[in-house]
């Protein structure tokens, strides 16, 4: 009987940034009573036990020599071989190991990394899927598997092994993903820009509506509110010449390029006076997001990613007042949103798109936006909102040469399908009706500090003739 037992990573053709995990074969429950040295398979295992592979690998070849036959000798002989960088004849020990019959998952994975290690990625990769065939648990097969099809150049093949892994054991496709990710920091000598506006045109949908007497802290949250009890998200905003704001404008396909800035490989989520500091974001899937909590109170931040039509949770977590914590944004290579809000208030959002390079931007209040450093080529342009379908746009980028895009979306065409939008009464009843709080202590108000714009001023608003639709885009 064999059983596995997890080593130390060691580097893949002296490329330290590939990673493969060896499963060392033993006899079970082995017993050493009695002397060692009139047992060679017997000493051989114990040496194994303590990783004094050197030492273990003549014995196990005196015990071959004595009995030829026994093929789990063989097996063993091949791992400890494969332990001190002696691939080629691991292999053959592996060889002689099948020849006698022996087969099963772990043998057949190790075989495999002895391949990948004398680069012969082909025989690597057809041992790794048998041993997938025989174990389908077998995650760090998975993970090898993707580090080989790396090295043969097919990244698309490297990432459904992500896919893979990503539900059953989702630390090893994180770090798979950060190995085949396809993206990749280069000079750009000669780079382009793009810049441009969103519009809005027709009517601006309407804002959400939140009672804050639903949300516990009313004294605090309502801090910000109507003056009315309602809380009110403006997810479509724009200006009286339908200049749109929060649109995420990305780049697809570079596949090199510049750096992440700091700000983008450490996007943050800031909660102060129960609002979040931003609407939309662009999430560079693999990094993680700092939630920062400025409130005197505690908050309840919980993630999810999105791949329509299915919804996954990613993390919930309680914050304490006035500190941080990370939220992974490592997110299944299809998600193609991120969303993160607070269980307990739950207007407090923001909506993340998963960019794959760090040529995005978000458009500002007069809808503009602008990306610097551009590689020259003809790209496709992704415009999206949350709420409205996503526009797609075709730009080329020339040599130190400034392109310009805009986009044009149509209020009507909003996917909101079910939205808070009761407006009317007074929502603070029955704290603000008392002077007392539902628990019988002393009522104490916060001022209101910030008085949200009437809803009505956005509603059925359409924007000016002047704003004409540009050209039909590719």
């Amino acid at each position: 009987m064999i059983w596995p037992f997890s080593a130390k990573m060691s580097a893949l053709l002296r490329q330290p940034f590939y990673r493969l995990t060896l499963l060392v074969l033993f006899f079970s429950s082995p017993s050493w009573a009695g002397p060692l040295d009139n047992d060679p398979l017997k000493k051989a295992l114990f040496l194994s036990e303590q990783e004094k592979w050197a030492e273990a690998v003549p014995e196990f070849q005196r015990a071959a020599n004595q009995d030829p036959k026994n093929a789990m000798t063989w097996a063993n002989l091949g791992v400890a071989l494969s332990r001190v960088d002696q691939h080629k004849d691991a292999l053959l020990a592996y060889e002689t190991a099948a020849n006698l019959g022996y087969d099963n998952a772990p043998f057949r994975y190790n075989r495999g990394l002895s391949f990948a290690r004398i680069n012969l990625l082909e025989e690597a990769e057809r041992e790794l899927k048998i041993a997938l065939d025989k174990d389908p648990r077998m995650a760090k097969a998975e993970y090898d598997l993707g580090i080989v099809y790396k090295l043969m150049g097919r990244p698309d093949a490297a990432m459904e092994r992500v896919r893979n892994l990503y539900f059953g054991n989702n630390k090893l496709a994180h770090k798979l993903f950060d190995q085949v990710q396809p993206y990749k920091i280069a000079s750009i000598d000669n780079g382009g820009a793009l810049t441009g506006k969103a519009f809005l045109k027709g009517p601006v949908p309407k804002p959400r509506s939140f009672h804050l007497v639903h949300s516990p802290n009313i004294e605090f949250c309502s801090r910000i509110s109507d003056g009315q009890g309602h809380r009110l998200v403006y997810d479509f905003v724009a200006s009286e010449k339908g200049e749109f704001k929060d649109v995420v404008i990305a780049i697809m396909g570079v596949r090199k390029g510049k750096p992440f800035s700091e700000a983008q490989k450490k996007p943050a989520f800031k909660v102060n006076r129960c609002h979040s500091d931003q609407y939309a974001m662009g999430i560079n899937n693999g990094e993680n997001v700092m939630v920062e909590n400025f409130d005197p109170i505690e908050h309840e931040i919980v993630s999810y990613e999105i791949h329509n039509p299915r919804v996954f949770q990613k993390s919930n977590k309680q914050i304490l007042a006035k500190s941080t914590q990370i939220h992974s944004a490592f997110l299944h290579p299809d998600a193609r949103e991120y969303f993160i809000t607070c269980n307990l208030h739950n207007f407090i959002q923001t909506h993340g798109l998963v960019v794959g390079n760090p040529y995005y931007a978000v458009t500002d209040d007069e809808g503009r936006f602008s990306i610097q450093d551009i590689p020259p080529g003809t790209y496709e342009v992704l415009a999206w909102h949350p709420y409205i379908p996503t526009q797609k746009g075709t730009v080329t980028i020339h040599p130190n040469q400034e392109a310009q895009i805009d986009f044009v979306f149509n209020g009507e065409d909003e996917k909101r399908k079910l939205y808070q939008d009761d407006l009317k009464g007074y929502r603070f009843q029955p704290w603000y009706d008392n002077a007392n709080t539902f628990y019988g202590r002393k009522r104490v108000d916060d001022p209101v500090e910030i008085l949200q714009e009437p809803a009505m001023k956005y509603y059925n608003r359409v924007t000016p003739q002047e704003i004409q639709q540009s050209p039909p885009l590719n």
